[in-house]
């Protein structure tokens, strides 16, 4: 029999029923959160925004690999990415607990929609500095719009919507995945690279245009002149001492950090893993990733059916066992098929661990200080992915690719069993705060 969810609702009023008044089943749900209008469209400008970015990452790359066959001329780019996240990720977070939230992320959405367009003055390999700096302005002004993003989520949806919610932010960029390459390969291929970036110019006026419409109530219970009277760096250091006094908030961010290892791995080494192994091409890699996209879409629609009945520590800590399980899988994979079946299955997996450990993050994080915790998690995320795949790469070409999936694998599955430990009072916390009952510990 399916299993009836609570679900409190949000009516346009901006009021909200008790949870429990309504019992709807879990379609039901997934239907509520679908027809939340704000939500709705914040997801959709987001998933346009993240398919034109796919369109810029083809076209800038076609565009460098035209004018300069110097592999530092990728290596350049890919740093060009990662700095600004690092050197700007923190103070994204205190502009988005200083500033309307909706604003920053109009504001950031135009920015970037001039900002992408300087890659048409490039011309010549004299002028791939232009295409470097440009990717450096949109990583910085990234680092404001995704705090901004995340800490808004649970102004805009009710609690115990809030994992459905973050399971579907994640599963868009994957299903950007799917679309983007193939519309991007399109574009190029019919007028030119000069059209995919405009297209991802255009992808950034809609999404501000769209997070114009909606509505982000505010739920910030500090004095609002005191932020006037702080520094920046005093407001930054006051978000890391909040994270470093929240023993839950210090145990979730690693485990954060983890959960992005395994992906990262399969995503670096897919296609020269499927050609020694399978003889498989482009064309291959580029199904596996489609299913990698499906499993996420999956993996965000069931996320709130398993919300309801278990402890996030749980979901998390089972999410990643079987990602791990998934890796390996795919790295003894006999044929094509069960590649498909196991990046299906990590897609379901990771989405559901990191909607369900963006969640706990986003509860136990007070409103006026969730930008700067959003922040990072932001430059925990982009700095385990990076440290992954910057260790798959050097490691693969010495143990062989086949040794890193299954490392890769062994170390997610592990980081899942001692999850189930070490969230687990975290977890039940978070799962009380969220539906005021206990959580079955099974």
């Amino acid at each position: 029999m399916e299993d009836a969810t609570a679900v409190s609702l949000m009516p346009e009023t901006g009021g909200q029923i008790p949870p429990g008044s309504l019992v709807l089943s879990r379609r039901e749900a997934i239907r509520l959160l679908m027809e939340h209008r704000d939500f709705l469209v914040l997801w959709m400008g987001q998933l346009l925004s993240q398919v034109g970015d796919q369109c810029m990452l083809i076209a800038a790359v076609t565009l460098i690999t035209h004018l300069s066959a110097s592999p530092l001329a990728l290596l350049i780019p890919a740093l060009s990415l990662a700095l600004p996240q690092v050197l700007f990720g923190l103070v994204g977070g205190v502009i988005a607990d200083r500033l309307d939230r909706r604003w920053v992320m109009i504001a950031s959405d135009l920015l970037r929609a001039l900002l992408v367009l300087a890659a048409l003055l490039v011309r010549t390999s004299g002028d791939l500095w232009i295409l470097y700096l440009a990717a450096a302005g949109l990583a910085m002004v990234g680092a404001f719009f995704y705090p901004a993003r995340n800490a808004s989520i649970p102004n805009i949806v009710p609690e115990n919507l809030l994992l459905a919610a973050n399971g579907m932010i994640q599963g868009s960029y994957i299903l950007a995945l799917i679309v983007g390459p193939t519309l991007a390969g399109t574009i190029v291929e019919l007028w030119g690279w000069p059209a995919a970036i405009v297209f991802d110019s255009f992808t950034f006026l809609v999404s501000a245009a769209a997070i114009l419409l909606i509505r982000i109530p505010s739920q910030r219970n500090g004095d609002p002149g005191l932020a006037s009277r702080r520094t920046l760096w005093q407001d930054m250091k006051a978000g890391l001492q909040f994270i470093q006094t929240s023993p839950s908030l210090r145990r979730v961010l690693p485990v954060t950090g983890v959960a992005t290892l395994g992906i990262g791995a399969i995503v670096l080494l897919a296609i020269p893993h499927l050609k020694v192994r399978l003889g498989a091409g482009g064309l291959e890699y580029g199904v596996a990733m489609s299913a990698l996209g499906i499993g996420s879409i999956l993996g965000g629609l069931v996320a709130s059916r398993f919300s309801r009945r278990f402890s996030l520590h749980l979901l998390v800590g089972w999410m990643l066992v079987l990602a791990g399980g998934a890796i390996v899988g795919f790295a003894y994979a006999p044929n094509y098929l069960v590649v498909l079946v196991s990046v299906v299955v990590l897609g379901i997996c990771i989405v559901i661990a990191r909607g369900a450990l963006d969640t706990m993050v986003q509860t136990l994080a007070p409103d006026e200080v969730r930008g700067r915790v959003q922040s990072a998690v932001a430059l925990i995320v982009a700095a385990g992915t990076a440290l992954a795949q910057g260790l798959s790469a050097t490691l693969g070409h010495f143990l062989g690719i086949r040794t890193i999936f299954v490392t890769a694998g062994a170390v997610t599955a592990a980081a899942g069993l001692l999850t189930l430990s070490y969230l687990r009072e975290t977890g039940l916390q978070v799962w009380a705060m969220l539906h005021g009952e206990p959580a079955e510990r099974g």
